[in-house]
């Protein structure tokens, strides 16, 4: 009874352990502006994890969800456990006691909540200050803006340097900047470090993020600081009693650090005596034009194109205003951007026309003007494109011919009713009659044939629709089939490819989940549907921040690249079954 008794006890007392949420933190007290790691973890699988409220305390990352499992085989039995556990990692800019509430969990549709947790900071001593102070000076990120006074619409080049003289385990991006007053464009970085020397100290070097940002207001616009994520790797002290590890260099420990940017001021002029015409171009820009044939037969296609070239704002210039023959039909252009960078930044913008002249004649299409600042020359300029003199021949379809009537060839013959004939020579002509099953099957024909369309847009129209709802209910699963992919790519080594495996999952996932277009697609619409759809900030802020990551991933340092890819993955897996569970 008593041995009964006992395992009944010890029974209750291991569901009992299963089913709390603990709170813990890797230090309390903690000193002011240190990064703390706040864990909530339960030894068993759970939905809904509810954040708690760090009021007062400055959270620099999390939820970051992260589940072990365990299997055992004892006296014939298997048994296989699970926990999970959420990390934050929080940070205080003033000493005092922080109360943090209590985070729940829901297992098998009962609500479990954590305790309330206390968590006190305390000032650091001088010495504190002074290891701060070293990792400010070997670790730093580094703004360069190729002009700080600049006027409305003129563009300036932003590169974003990491600097390092310490062992780089991992970094990560934490948050991007503001760019209010901006138009941004990024552009291509380099993921090598480089060696370089500041104040004769040598660091290693890596542009982790390289932009061009477009002035869209006056006044002084601020930059704000990115943040970043550096995992350190510090050498624990060698030990004398082991000689193979002292001989290997010992083992190491991880020393997670957050590090922002300095904010950068720019002052923006307005311009001033603007032309009528001018629609906001600034730089240095040439235009040219251009035609693939000027002798062409009527009703056959012509491509115009308009090319605008050199350095400044062109990715923002709008369809210019062309005065095309009033008898050429024109369809809206085909829009291309380029941008190279060398020496400096230059641009290329085509906009492709398809026109079809209509009657026959000779036709001019007058050049095309574009009103810019020319930022060097600070003045106003009008850059001109060619004419193109144009000879539209009759067609080449006689039955479309003669229906048609050459505007520009009409004549009226001005002449009197000329003499009547009253005799005739005419003859009979022989009857020729169809045969009745040929005309009723060219009779029925076209009518079948519409039928037959009608009926098949109805089908084509259905399956669409269907084929978009499909889409949104497997969203989830489609995804998860594309992290498969991913997960070939850890196998191969492929760091490149796996990154852009999971950002076209995660963007495939959202645009079959909210059944947003390929062209709409972006980091702005995410927030809109998020919201719309009453899922936390937390959950969004996690989704973006990923993109993000898997966008910088490229700069993670070669040796840690096969444990990123693993973490990665894991965030993209739990990201997408958080949306989902919120959605339900």
């Amino acid at each position: 009874m008593k041995k009964l008794s006992t395992i009944l006890f010890l029974f209750c007392s291991a569901l009992l352990q299963a089913q709390q949420l603990k709170v813990s933190a890797d230090k309390n007290p903690a000193l002011v502006g240190e990064q703390i790691v706040i864990q909530y973890k339960i030894n068993t699988k759970g939905q809904n994890f509810k954040s708690p409220n760090f009021k007062g305390l400055k959270v620099l990352s999390g939820p970051n969800p992260s589940t072990q499992s365990s299997y055992s085989f004892v006296n014939g039995k298997s048994q296989n456990t699970s926990s999970t556990t959420y990390s934050y990692y929080v940070k205080a800019v003033k000493e005092g006691t922080y109360t943090i509430s209590p985070a729940s969990i829901n297992v098998k549709g009962k609500k479990i909540q954590s305790k309330a947790y206390a968590l006190k900071v305390v000032r650091g001593s001088e010495r504190n200050k002074a290891q701060q102070q070293a990792l400010a000076d070997n670790l730093f990120v580094k703004v360069e803006v190729s002009k700080r006074n600049i006027i409305v619409g003129e563009q300036i080049l932003v590169s974003y340097k990491l600097f390092t003289r310490v062992d780089l385990h991992n970094t990560e991006l934490s948050s991007l900047p503001a760019l209010n007053g901006f138009w941004a464009k990024d552009l291509e970085a380099s993921s090598r470090f480089k060696r370089d020397v500041i104040d004769g100290i040598a660091y290693n070097v890596a542009t982790i993020k390289k932009s061009v940002l477009t002035a869209q207001k006056s006044g002084e616009l601020v930059i704000d600081p990115m943040e970043l994520k550096c995992s350190i790797r510090i050498q624990k002290k060698r030990n004398n009693r082991d000689p193979f590890a002292n001989f290997f260099g010992g083992s190491h420990n991880l020393q997670e650090e957050f590090i922002r940017s300095k904010p950068i001021t720019i002052k923006v002029a307005e311009l001033t005596n603007k032309p009528n015409n001018f629609k906001g171009a600034v730089g240095d820009m040439k235009i040219k034009s251009s035609v693939d044939n000027t002798s062409i037969n009527a009703n056959e296609a012509i491509t115009y194109k308009l090319t605008i070239t050199g350095s400044g704002n062109i990715e923002l210039i709008e369809p210019l205003s062309i005065q095309f023959p009033e008898d050429f039909e024109v369809y809206d252009p085909k829009i291309s951007d380029r941008i190279f960078e060398g020496g400096r930044k230059r641009s290329v913008k085509t906009f492709e026309y398809l026109l079809i002249p209509r009657y026959k004649g000779n036709y001019s299409i007058p050049s095309a003007s574009l009103i810019i600042y020319n930022t060097k020359k600070k003045q106003y300029e009008t850059k001109k494109s060619s004419k193109h003199d144009l000879t539209i021949l009759a067609s080449k379809n006689n039955e479309q011919e003669s229906g048609i009537v050459n505007k520009q060839n009409v004549m009226a013959e001005q002449k009197d009713i000329h003499y009547i004939f009253t005799e005739s020579n005419l003859q009979v002509i022989k009857e020729r009659i169809i045969h009745p099953k040929l005309f009723y099957t060219l009779f029925l024909l076209p009518i079948l044939l519409l039928i037959f369309l009608w009926i098949y847009n109805k089908i084509v129209g259905k399956n669409n629709t269907s084929s978009s709802e499909w889409k949104n209910r497997k969203a989830n699963k489609i995804a998860l089939k594309r992290l498969k992919t991913a997960q070939i790519c850890i196998n191969s080594n492929d760091f490149d490819s796996f990154f852009e495996e999971i950002e076209k999952s995660l963007w495939g996932y959202f645009a079959d989940k909210f059944k947003v277009e390929s062209a709409d697609l972006s980091k702005e619409t995410v927030s809109t549907f998020f919201k719309s759809s009453d899922i936390k900030n937390t959950i969004e802020s996690k989704f973006i921040t990923l993109l993000d990551e898997c966008e910088f991933a490229r700069y993670a340092p070669e040796s840690n690249k096969n444990a990123q890819m693993d973490t990665v993955l894991t965030k993209a897996k739990n990201i997408i079954i958080e949306v989902e569970t919120a959605l339900k």
